[in-house]
């Protein structure tokens, strides 16, 4: 008995435009299993089209993706590889080979299928600073842009087609907190300085509302809101921060239906802004631990221990989600978002 090789089946003989129209429904979990099946599909599925047309048909699905150190079976080491899993089950899509790779400041997406995270390797006193982007539909990562200065603590936003990147401190000498501000044009390939800020920050919150760039707070204690107009060019502050920011916690920024919103891991209350009538609310405080938090489907989402993922109503309540696959490790140092999966 003899078995045919799936890759010399008749599938390669079907024109590329009809393997299209009957892979473009093919749930995202399937696509590796099917790629690895037959040479026609992963021809279909990882080609440059295949996103788009998901889209245009309404099969394009969005998944958490979190960058994280990997486990090395010990206790969690920050300077190991980093690892992209999805979210909601413990599968490995990919990894970076690179040893002792860290995150050092923010991560944005583009909106689609790209997210992007600082990272700085070793020799740290002359490697510069790396943004990476990953692809989670081709399971493939690469380094974007280098930062024209070794920065940690930064925050990067991505807005019409500019990598924004604000804030931060400088790595390679005596530290000392910024308030650069500079933009990474990815079709020029180049760098842009641009009006600094009106206050250093270090690892504050930040996101893009409309065509305004919004950097909020930061580790070293401000509770200042500074408002970067795109068009314009210009920057001023808002309204200060309530007095229940915590000075001393990492606050995340997340931009959900209009408003920024920002949180932290030790059950603080959530301070929302809403740029509309340039004020801040603040809803009661949480009484549950997060492990990682994002935007998904225009809700914040929070995954907590216990595998139970609940999301933020419009009123502020939290609500069950979803239940997922009990993560093998965790890390604060991971980054999670949103993003489109093909």
């Amino acid at each position: 008995m003899t078995t045919m090789d799936a890759s010399a089946s008749f599938f390669t003989a079907l024109p590329n435009d009809l393997l299209q129209r009957v892979l473009v429904g093919l749930p995202f979990d399937d696509h590796h299993a099917a790629t690895g099946a037959c040479q026609a599909f992963r021809g279909v599925i990882t080609g440059s089209r295949f996103p788009a047309l998901r889209q245009k048909y309404g099969f394009a699905e969005r998944g958490i993706v979190t960058v994280r150190p990997a486990d090395r079976g010990r206790q969690y080491d920050v300077t190991s590889r980093l690892q992209i899993v999805m979210a909601h089950k413990n599968e490995i899509v990919a990894s970076i080979p690179q040893n002792e790779i860290l995150i050092s400041g923010g991560s944005t997406t583009d909106g689609g299928s790209r997210l992007f995270v600082s990272t700085k390797t070793p020799p740290w006193d002359a490697t510069p600073n790396e943004v990476l982007t990953v692809d989670v539909s081709s399971r493939r990562w690469k380094r974007f842009a280098t930062l024209p200065q070794k920065l940690i603590g930064h925050s990067i936003e991505w807005h019409g087609g500019l990598l924004y990147v604000a804030g931060g401190c400088r790595d390679d000498g005596p530290s000392y907190i910024l308030n650069s501000f500079s933009a990474f044009n990815e079709t020029t390939g180049l760098w842009e300085a641009l009006p600094p800020m009106p206050i250093k920050t270090l690892w504050a919150a930040s996101g893009i509302i409309g065509n305004q760039l919004f950097i909020a707070g930061g580790r070293n204690g401000l509770k200042a809101l500074q408002i970067y107009d795109i068009p314009s060019r210009t920057w001023r502050l808002g309204p200060w921060i309530p007095n229940s920011y915590s000075r001393s916690a990492q606050y995340g920024g997340f931009v959900v239906d209009g408003k920024l919103c920002l949180m932290n891991v030790r059950g603080s209350p959530i301070l929302v802004y809403d740029p509309q009538a340039n004020t801040w609310t603040e809803e009661a405080p949480r009484s549950f631990t997060i492990r990682l938090a994002c935007v998904h489907d225009g809700r914040l989402i929070v995954y907590r221990e216990n595998s139970i993922v609940i999301a933020r109503a419009n009123d502020g309540s939290w609500f069950p989600y979803a239940h997922v696959e009990p993560q093998r490790h965790w890390s604060y140092t991971s980054v999670s978002r949103s993003i489109l999966l093909g």
